[in-house]
């Protein structure tokens, strides 16, 4: 009887995991369904805003940015907007002004969001500036693109 009522425990238990993780994967796909740009706006709207970014922060002059994605999908997060991790060259004309990691917010699938640069410079002279921003995951890539510079 005892056995027969651990299994059934662990069963109720295992249920109850499911239940509420999926309930929690339901929410956040939600907010990534509502926030994300469709795939055939999303490079422009993502170039456009960075471009917006840097020429009202740090780069006046900007005339164009290219980015590199750190990860494919966004990371999403309680009921926070969803986040990407990029890597970004700002130009003017066909100089590089400055590039860094940023993390970037998508918003209502009309626009995104900056909420963090740091320039390649910062990172190399302080890299655990990175670790409050970046996952765990990204932070070596971030540190590698960096070096790399």
């Amino acid at each position: 009887m005892a056995a027969a009522f651990k299994k059934i425990l662990i069963f109720a238990t295992l249920a109850l995991f499911c239940s509420q993780s999926l309930a929690q994967w339901n929410v956040q796909q939600s907010h990534i369904n509502g926030n994300v740009p469709d795939a055939s706006d999303f490079r422009a709207l993502l170039e456009r805003d960075l471009l917006a970014y840097f020429r009202d922060s740090t780069s006046p002059s900007a005339t164009s940015v290219e980015y590199k994605l750190l990860r494919d999908v966004p990371t999403q997060s309680g009921v926070a907007f969803p986040k990407y991790y990029a890597w970004v060259k700002v130009f003017a004309g066909s100089l590089i002004l400055q590039e860094g990691a940023v993390r970037i917010a998508a918003i209502q699938r009309t626009q995104f969001e900056v909420t963090d640069f740091i320039s390649s410079e910062q990172i190399k002279s302080n890299p655990s500036s990175i670790k409050n921003i970046f996952p765990a995951p990204l932070v070596p890539a971030v540190l590698s693109l960096a070096d790399a510079k």
